[in-house]
């Protein structure tokens, strides 16, 4: 048997309802080394999914010719990945989350980044939350003290929260138009590729997270070794983002604080995990999370998805949070009637993606893509369908 090019890695738990789509669509993604089709490997490793998984999950990997190594207990994020880079046999080695499903042309251009920009060690899509590519999920910023100071701080004070969201916004701005590969301090951890030599000589995810920070930790790693890490626009992924942590977000949150402690000591020292915990319960004290740092025009409740002015050059934010501390990023054609009876001058956010969402408030605002400023803001309710 010929040995692969990539191996696919995706550890599963719970989510064997996703696996099918990431899986065919990763097959369907074709790619070429040397001049002949390029092979890939599938590795699917279950950490112990509930038993009435179990028959489903066998179906899908054998549907899709995916060796399935399964775990009798949950050993974690980390632990499973690392299971699957020593069993994986491909030259490249890609880790997936399963909520993703992979465009055309995906895996060609991460391949040729990976070989052609400089020191490239590991690398990553745009990703999305929706198929048309409209709605761009933002881009990871590697935790500093300084950057987590003011995060907790904006949360009580509009000023800090304003200048936060500006610094925010100019950087993700230039992740979204990016046109060209643009080297990073972090990708996401939900989807990149590397070398599996790279990865086995450098090390892939620190055991010890039990989950959330094991990739932050690995692209700090790497990053602070001079290992170029490269975000890669021409690559295009969907990402239902945390869809398998949204069932269970009171384990996924404690298991985030685990995590960022670990973090902030491993690189920060003593002083630096005491510095996160003391800024985390300043912030719990003192935030007033529901106050926005700018006028609102609040919307009715609606099923339908809103409908906004937009300034000519503008674009959209909608973020989960009255900071617009992470949001993600909607970039608009042109202004254009977009509906029976609509003027000129608006932009009605996406209906797919307004019905994927939960049903609770959101906060939109236009921005000024030379300054990251605020040019209108609203507070939208999303109702269930009736």
């Amino acid at each position: 048997m010929k040995s692969p090019d990539i191996s696919l890695a995706v550890v599963n738990y719970n989510s064997v309802s996703m696996l099918d789509g990431l899986l065919e669509s990763a097959l369907a993604d074709s790619f070429v080394v040397g001049g002949r089709a390029g092979r890939l490997e599938l590795l699917v490793v279950d950490n112990a999914s509930r038993h009435e998984d179990h028959r489903e999950l066998a179906r899908v990997c054998t549907h899709h010719g995916a060796r399935l190594l399964r775990n009798t207990e949950n050993v974690g994020y980390a632990i499973g990945n690392n299971q699957a880079l020593q069993a994986a046999r491909g030259r490249w080695h890609l880790v997936t989350n399963p909520d993703v499903l992979i465009r055309p042309g995906c895996l060609q251009h991460l391949l040729d980044a990976l070989e052609s920009m400089p020191n490239a060690a590991l690398v990553g899509p745009l990703a999305s939350m929706d198929l048309a590519g409209e709605v761009l999920l933002p881009p990871n910023e590697l935790p500093e003290t300084f950057s987590e100071t003011l995060v907790n701080v904006a949360r009580s004070s509009d000023g800090v929260a304003r200048f936060h969201v500006r610094r925010r916004a100019c950087y993700a701005q230039r992740y979204w138009t990016a046109r060209e590969p643009m080297r990073l301090p972090m990708l996401s951890g939900g989807f990149f590729m590397g070398r599996r030599e790279t990865l086995l000589r450098h090390g892939l995810f620190d055991a010890g997270y039990p989950l959330y920070f094991e990739d932050t930790d690995l692209f700090r790693r790497y990053h602070q070794r001079d290992l170029a890490l490269w975000h890669v626009p021409a690559a295009r992924i969907v990402h239902h983002f945390s869809r398998s942590a949204l069932p269970r977000m009171k384990a996924a949150m404690f298991r985030n604080a685990m995590g960022a402690r670990r973090y902030f000591g491993a690189h920060f020292g003593p002083a630096g995990a005491r510095l996160w915990s003391r800024l985390l319960e300043r912030s719990a004290e003192h935030a007033q999370d529901q106050r926005c740092p700018y006028a609102l025009n609040v919307l009715e409740p609606s099923a339908v998805a809103p409908l906004i002015t937009l300034p000519p050059g503008a674009y959209v934010e909608v973020s989960g949070n009255a900071k617009f501390s992470l949001t993600v990023g909607l970039f608009p054609q042109s202004s254009v009637v977009v509906g029976a009876g609509e003027q000129p001058g608006t932009y009605r956010i996406p209906q797919p993606f307004w019905d994927s969402l939960a049903c609770t408030h959101y906060w939109l605002r236009t921005v000024d893509p030379a300054t990251g400023d605020t040019i209108h803001a609203w507070r939208a309710t999303r109702c269930p369908t009736t």
